[in-house]
């Protein structure tokens, strides 16, 4: 399943076009209010869960993440499929911000390059959740513009994105 956006409580699990043993997960998850709303934020919360039962982030699961990472990246994706990781967002074909890190559908050829994947199909739920999650890194850019070089930092992040634990 693709993940959109920030890893924050913004992310987007993409259900849409998402499949279950090959099929849509909207045709065998009928309940599209659940996959909107209780599914969605289970997601977007799962980190938060974790930092509240052991009281820190999981080293492990970041470890495991980078590690899939790097094998999507050397390992051909099949036909068909991709992964979604964390890229610069410049020449983007969705139209997202430019110049931020954003997670979106790519594949990969083998040679630890990676292409981004066009024409994932988008509706107004993702949309709205995927322009959520790029105004939350758009901001969190400007919060260190200082550093970057491109101006006076100004943080306007609302608390509701932030992780438990991370405040």
């Amino acid at each position: 399943m693709t993940i959109w956006g920030n890893h924050s409580t913004t992310q987007v699990p993409d259900f849409l076009n998402a499949k279950i043993n090959g099929r849509p997960v909207k045709e065998v998850i009928k309940d599209t209010k659940w996959l909107e709303e209780d599914f969605t934020i289970t997601v977007q919360k799962r980190g938060g869960v974790l930092i509240q039962k052991w009281g820190r982030s999981s080293a492990a699961s970041t470890a495991v993440s980078i590690v899939d990472a790097m094998r999507s990246l050397v390992t051909p994706t099949p036909e068909g499929d991709w992964f979604s990781t964390g890229v610069y967002t410049t020449g983007n074909p969705y139209g997202i911000a430019e110049d931020i890190v954003f997670s979106m559908p790519c594949r990969s050829k083998g040679d630890g390059d990676y292409e981004l994947v066009k024409d994932v199909a988008m509706d107004d739920f993702l949309w709205g959740r995927i322009k959520k999650s790029e105004a939350e890194l758009i901001a969190e850019k400007r919060c260190v513009a200082h550093l970057t070089g491109e101006g006076n930092a100004f943080c306007d992040l609302p608390g509701d994105t932030m992780l438990p634990g991370e405040m």
